[in-house]
């Protein structure tokens, strides 16, 4: 490999990295900065019976059914290592004077030929003057 190939070689990864990081920022972080949830209470209240992760994320879109003042709602499932998958359910624009968003990360664990949840944690975002302004595991005034 000359000099010039290796030279492009190293601009070409260097402006990769460049793209690949700021994607990786933005992603939410672990289970820090969440409040940890009941499992069961969280499962029973929805009346999850599915165990599969992309079941469950369409069973947690359907429940959504409020919209008034909605502004966004989405689902993200992601399989960040071998048998392990995440669910992250993010709602923003809550009919609610002091809760301007919500959002729930699911952890599952592939265990015993099935999913199973393992952890559930929430997050809030505060409406102006109420709290909070960005994801925090903090309650809104």
């Amino acid at each position: 490999m000359n000099k010039s190939t290796l030279v492009r070689s190293l601009f070409l990864l260097a402006a990769i990295a460049c793209i690949q990081i700021p994607a990786a920022v933005s992603q939410p972080a672990t289970r820090s900065g969440y409040e940890t949830i009941n499992v069961k209470q969280f499962v029973a209240d929805r009346k999850i019976t599915v165990s599969n992760p992309k079941d469950i994320a369409a069973k947690l879109f359907i429940l959504d059914r409020e919209s008034e003042g909605r502004k966004s709602d989405g689902i993200l499932v992601e399989y960040p290592a071998r048998e392990t998958a995440t669910i992250l359910h993010t709602v923003v624009g809550l009919a609610d004077d002091s809760v301007a968003g919500m959002r729930h990360r699911i952890e599952l664990r592939f265990r015993q030929n099935k999913w199973e949840i393992v952890w559930i944690g929430r997050q809030s975002k505060c409406q102006p003057n109420r709290g909070h302004q960005n994801w925090a595991a903090g309650r809104c005034l």
